[in-house]
C-alpha cells in the first residue's frame, strides 16, 4: 500500500458513521460532495466514484449494530463478487483486489464484519463465527435485491472460512446463491496451532484478551509497515473469546460430512500464518470438488503481496 498524505482517525471515523445511509436499492450514489467518505477512500487508495464508476456507501442493521457495507459498480457489468475480509483486516486493504474485479467488469460489493473496520462491535471480538455468517447473509440478501446477473463470492483468510461455514450450512434445498466460490488462504489451524491452543486453555480462565503480534503476511514490506503503524483500525490485543470462536470452527469443520460443490483455493507455499499444509489435506477429505491452486512462494495475506505475486494470484481466480 503506497504513501497517502492524508489523514484518517477517530474523528473521521465518528464524521464518517454519522453519514451513512442504509445499504439498500433505493440509497443514494455516493458523490466526491461526501468530505468524510472521501477521506476515507483517499486514505485507503479505494477507487473514487469518477465518470461510469458508481459507489454505493451505507449500512446493514444486524442485531441493532450497523455492518458498514460498500459496493463499487462498473460499465457494462457482467456480474456481482461479494469479498469477505479476514481477521482484523477490513474493506479499506483491498485496494488492489477492487480495482482488479472492477477491471474484470465486476459489481464489487465489500463490508466489515461486526468488530472491524468501520462496523460496529467490540475490535476483533466474537463469541461464534455464526455471527461473522449472520452478517454475510445480509449482505448476500441486500445485493441479490439491489442487482442482477450471477453473484461470487471472494474470502482471504477467516474470510475463506466464513464461506465455508456458510456453505456448510445449506441443505439440499437450499437456493446456494454462489455461481463461483474462491477460497484465499482459508484459515483453519494456524501454524503451531497445538501449542497456541494448549496456551489459551491455560490462559483464557485469567485473561480476557492477549497481546497482539504483528507476523510478516506478506512480501511486501510497505502493506505490513502500513498495517502496523498507520492503520487506525488495527487492535492491539486479540481477545480470548476470538480464539475460542476459532477453536470451535476447527472442531465443526472436521466433523463436517462434506460437499461436492465446486470451490476454487488458492494458497501460498510461503504462508507462515496457517499450518497450511494440514489444512489443505482437512480441505480435500471434506470438499469433493475441490480445485487447488499453489502461489510458489506467496504469503498468507494474498490479496496485498508484492505485484508478481499478486498477478499470479488474481490470475488464479475462477469468477
Amino acid at each position: 500500500m503506497g504513501q497517502s498524505t492524508d489523514t484518517f482517525d477517530q474523528s473521521s471515523i465518528v464524521a464518517l458513521r454519522k453519514n451513512l445511509p442504509a445499504f439498500c436499492g433505493e440509497m443514494p450514489v455516493a458523490s466526491q460532495s461526501n468530505a468524510s467518505l472521501l477521506q476515507y477512500l483517499n486514505y485507503y487508495q479505494l477507487p473514487i466514484p469518477l465518470g461510469e464508476l458508481k459507489l454505493r456507501a451505507g449500512t446493514l442493521n444486524l442485531q441493532q449494530q450497523p455492518v458498514v457495507t460498500m459496493s463499487w459498480t462498473p460499465k457494462n457489468v457482467r456480474g456481482s463478487v461479494i469479498v469477505v475480509h479476514g481477521y482484523m483486516d477490513h474493506t479499506g486493504l483491498f485496494n488492489h483486489l477492487i480495482e482488479h474485479l472492477l477491471n474484470c467488469r465486476l459489481n464489487v460489493i465489500c463490508f466489515d464484519l461486526p468488530g472491524h473496520g468501520l462496523s460496529a462491535g467490540q475490535p476483533g471480538f466474537i463469541l461464534d463465527y455464526a455471527d461473522y455468517v449472520g452478517a454475510l447473509n445480509a449482505v448476500i440478501s441486500a445485493s441479490q435485491t439491489m442487482f442482477e446477473g450471477p453473484l461470487h463470492a471472494i474470502g482471504q483468510s477467516m474470510g475463506g472460512a466464513i464461506l465455508l461455514k456458510h456453505l456448510m450450512q445449506q441443505d439440499a434445498q437450499s437456493d446456494y446463491p454462489f455461481s463461483k466460490l474462491n477460497l484465499l488462504a482459508p484459515l483453519l489451524e494456524p501454524h503451531s496451532w497445538t501449542i497456541k491452543r494448549c496456551l489459551f486453555l491455560l490462559a483464557k480462565h485469567f485473561r480476557r484478551s492477549s497481546k497482539r503480534v504483528f507476523r510478516p503476511s506478506s512480501f511486501d514490506q510497505e502493506f505490513l509497515d502500513f498495517v502496523q503503524h498507520r492503520d487506525y483500525f488495527q487492535p492491539r490485543t486479540v481477545p480470548m473469546a476470538w480464539v475460542a470462536a476459532l477453536s470451535n470452527w476447527i472442531a465443526e469443520f472436521k466433523q463436517f460430512a462434506g460437499t461436492d460443490r465446486p470451490i476454487n483455493l488458492i494458497q501460498g507455499s510461503g504462508d507462515k500464518t496457517l499450518n497450511w499444509q494440514y489444512n489443505l489435506e482437512q480441505f480435500k477429505s471434506k470438499l469433493s470438488g475441490l480445485e487447488v491452486q499453489i502461489i510458489a512462494d506467496a504469503n498468507h495475506h494474498m490479496v496485498n503481496e508484492i505485484e508478481p505475486l499478486r498477478r499470479e494470484i488474481f490470475a488464479a481466480l475462477r469468477l
